[in-house]
């Protein structure tokens, strides 16, 4: 019975008032909302096993050079060493992903495909729903064509019929025999739609023809991902011995599935999760400060029910039913809010991709969700129900019922009062510091300067099949024929045709630079820079800015002809002359042949080949070479538009369409919005911690202010005894501003240091100066100082305007 009055008590306090039951409630569903929201995200992205058995097993196995992860592949030869001497985990696979054409009856299609080993499919305990997966002599040199298909592919392609198995599917030109179909929602390893024999052995391929792959592999239970680290090291370092030349500061390193798609951000990560406890506490704080300003205006009424023989334990229940009401509303509308805002970072985040997203981000409240719910929502309900019933059980009763006054009870109340502001103070300067970082980086990458024109420009992605294309003749035939192609084509003009356009990477070769020395004359000990193929005219057309010399000439795209365009990074960096026109440079292949001398023609100004934010941490130098000396099955082409898109876009299809009806032009569109699709994933968090920063700022400013009223409403005595005594109203004022200028420095100065570490720590992998993160925390800090002087100064002189009497007859 006594529960149930506990309850109904608590519920008809809440009722009297409740435009102030609406506000806590409002404040506890932002806090549970946006910090179970943030670790949600995070774990989908990052942390949850993969939807297989065994799944958190799962293991990727690439290199490192000179102590950089910079998930590269293995060379054949080297990975089968690993293979045969890691004993850390228990079973090994091998893939390497392609983009490949898909020719049917209403033309061809690009998907991403997989070759694989034989057992990838084992490794994820995961049956064809038709047929079956590959074999082991299917695995090998010489073996029949056959493919593995996903359920899309089989229902885009085949309509879902029932009899592929009996039908071919033709890639890249050549016919395979459909053998399985995966279950719908499989694309491991990451988003492959098609999987095919890999057919590279270390029996019929050469260590120097250097045949690339990426490990897969299942770590035993109870291995650390840390010791299978430790035993790569030891067999990379024997492998570095045995081969000096090309191995010689290559290492190996594993990680999960998903820490691949970190790419060096986890520090940002562990940020992003102390934000997100950080907004919990605030909230916490502010709805235990509200409630305790209740329980202070409560405190003579206490006192009474205290003198009458009322038992501490009621009390206490009844103050905690309040908040257990408070926090479970408020957390239920904060997990509502937050499922729906799963769902529309589900269609946002599939925007980040041409194609799709890894397979295992599906956003929604899961499992680990509701766990992390709960345990937030039983901390909120301890930290906002301890602070009022501690401050409300806890007091000088009899001193209450002496003076009738709700000033009894000041002087722990006053110490409370403070160490809420400067804990207010502390928290929001921290949230909005690593929320300015992240919306920095986000406006810096979305208005980056490339170091070319990216408006008005069409582009497109060719993968040339090397069952069409195999030799470098072929390549260039092709190309010179789509130059000339779309040079007739009246909605495009100024053709460009790279291996990689501005904004996206391309293969880091080492180079040996004539005039410098280099002591240990192995891959490890020769800088490296984006080597870039294009095609005369195509740097000019992009508005690439010539510092010296000269562009290439169609005289220059000629296979027998060796000459170079650098980017001043490249002069700064690796070059002592000042004079760079005419010296040479040399490209070192992975097996460490060295290839013949090129003549530099031409510096460029620094042009980005990366995402903006990487190229900020990493000016990384690039070389461009006429295509015919360095042709690519990978292309970009890229032309300014004369028309409407949609035209310019039937233009560019038609005439690749023309040379090659079964190579399939993919990923067509705006440069600008591809450009600004690479960065949507960091602009998507930037806004994520925005809205974090404006919640924390909203927080802060009515939990200070709420404070500093209530503070201010429990000395109007005090204050009228200081005027009847003489003191003046500005001397009054000034004496409140000082008190709660100090209350700033003590949440201010830890709130500063720890924010700038957090700071600092983000802006490294984000490409973000320290400088724009320390002026950004003086502008917040100096916009919060704002706040709570002005949260100090509106009670005070709220206060001041009633007459000393009434103050000293009132209270």
């Amino acid at each position: 019975m006594s529960i149930r009055n506990d309850i109904k008590y608590a519920m008809r306090l809440l009722a009297k008032k409740p435009s102030f039951s609406a506000l806590t409630v409002f404040v506890m569903a932002t806090g549970i909302g946006l910090s179970v929201y943030l670790f949600s995200f995070m774990n989908t992205m990052l942390f949850k096993p993969l939807p297989f058995e065994d799944g958190e097993h799962i293991i990727e196995i690439t290199t490192s050079i000179n102590g950089k992860r910079h998930f590269g592949e293995f060379n054949l030869h080297d990975f089968a060493q690993v293979k045969a001497n890691l004993t850390s985990v228990s079973e090994f696979s091998a893939y390497r992903n392609e983009t490949v054409s898909v020719s049917g009856r209403d033309g061809a299609r690009r998907y991403s495909a997989t070759d694989a080993r034989a057992n990838i499919f084992s490794l994820t305990r995961t049956a064809p729903i038709l047929g079956r997966t590959f074999s082991t002599e299917e695995d090998k040199v010489g073996g029949e064509n056959v493919a593995v298909i996903g359920y899309d592919l089989w229902q885009n392609q085949f309509a879902g019929q029932a009899d592929v198995l009996s039908q071919s599917i033709k890639i890249n030109g050549l016919n395979h025999r459909v053998i399985g179909v995966m279950p719908e929602g499989y694309y491991f390893p990451r988003r492959a739609q098609l999987w095919r024999p890999l057919r590279d052995n270390t029996e019929q391929v050469t260590r120097e023809q250097n045949s690339l792959v990426t490990g897969l592999a299942l770590r035993k239970p109870g291995v650390s991902i840390e010791q299978i680290d430790q035993e790569l090291n030891l067999i990379m370092q024997r492998l570095a011995e045995r081969y000096p030349k090309t191995n010689s500061g290559l290492s190996a390193y594993a990680l999960t599935m998903h820490m691949s798609t970190a790419d060096g951000g986890m520090p940002v990560v562990y940020v992003m999760h102390l934000a997100a406890v950080l907004i919990l506490v605030l909230a916490s704080v502010n709805v235990g400060n509200l409630l305790l300003s209740r329980a202070v205006e409560r405190s003579q009424e206490t006192a009474i029910r205290v003198a009458l023989g009322a038992p501490t334990g009621r009390l206490l229940s009844q103050l905690l039913w309040e908040s257990i009401f408070i926090c479970g509303l408020g957390g239920l509308i904060g997990l509502l809010v937050m499922g729906w805002g799963l769902e529309v970072t589900q269609t946002v985040t599939n925007q980040f991709f041409t194609d799709r997203p890894p397979f295992w981000w599906d956003f929604g409240i899961d499992a680990y969700t509701l766990k992390i719910f709960f345990a937030f929502l039983v901390g909120t309900i301890f930290v906002t129900g301890f602070l009022p019933a501690w401050r409300n059980i806890n007091g000088d009763f009899n001193a209450v019922l002496r003076d009738g006054t709700r000033g009894a009870l000041g002087k722990n109340a006053g110490k409370l009062n403070k160490a809420l502001v400067v804990g207010e103070v502390f928290l929001s300067i921290t949230i909005l510091i690593v929320a300015a970082v992240m919306i920095t980086a986000s406006f810096k990458a979305t208005y980056a300067d490339y170091g070319v024109n990216t408006s008005n420009k069409l582009i497109g992605q060719i993968a040339l099949p090397q069952e069409s294309y195999a030799t470098d003749e072929q390549k260039v035939q092709f190309v010179q024929a789509l130059k000339t192609k779309l040079s007739t084509q009246n909605a495009l003009h100024d053709t460009v045709v790279m291996s990689r356009l501005p904004g996206f990477s391309d293969q880091r070769p080492a180079i040996a630079v004539a005039t410098q020395e280099y002591s240990q004359q192995n891959l490890s000990s020769y800088p490296r820079a984006n080597q870039i193929a294009v095609l005369p005219g195509s740097l000019s057309n992009l508005d690439a800015q010539l510092v010296e010399g000269r562009f290439f000439s169609d005289s220059d795209n000629k296979a027998e002809n060796h000459t170079v365009i650098v980017t001043d990074s490249f002069v700064e960096q690796y070059m002592t002359t000042t004079q760079p026109i005419g010296q040479r440079i040399q490209f070192i292949s992975e097996n460490g042949t060295k290839g013949p001398w090129f003549t530099i023609v031409g510096v460029i100004k620094h042009i980005v080949q990366n995402m903006p934010n990487r190229d900020k941490e990493i000016k990384m130098p690039s070389v461009y070479l006429p295509f015919a000396q360095a042709p690519r099955s990978s292309l970009f082409v890229a032309a300014n538009i004369n028309s409407d898109m949609a035209s310019a876009k039937m233009a560019l299809t038609k005439a690749v369409n023309d040379i090659a009806p079964e190579l399939p032009i993919f990923d067509v569109g705006s440069l600008d919005e591809r450009l600004s699709q690479r960065v949507a994933p960091l602009r998507f968090v930037g806004g994520v911690l925005m809205l974090f920063g404006l919640a924390s700022f909203l927080l802060a400013a009515s939990g200070i202010y709420g404070v500093m009223a209530n503070t201010i409403s429990q000395r109007t005595q005090e204050i009228g005894v200081k005027r009847a005594l003489g003191a003046s109203e500005q001397r009054i004022t000034a004496e409140f501003i000082a008190s709660g200028t100090k209350q700033l420095l003590l949440g201010a100065v830890p709130g500063l240091a720890i924010g700038l570490a957090l700071g600092y720590t983000m802006s490294v992998p984000i490409g973000v100066e320290f400088m724009d993160v320390a002026i950004a925390a003086v502008i917040l800090t100096l916009l919060l100082s704002a706040v709570v002087l002005l949260a100090t100064y509106l009670p005070t002189k709220r206060a001041l305007v009633n007459e000393p009497a009434y103050a000293l007859h009132n209270q």
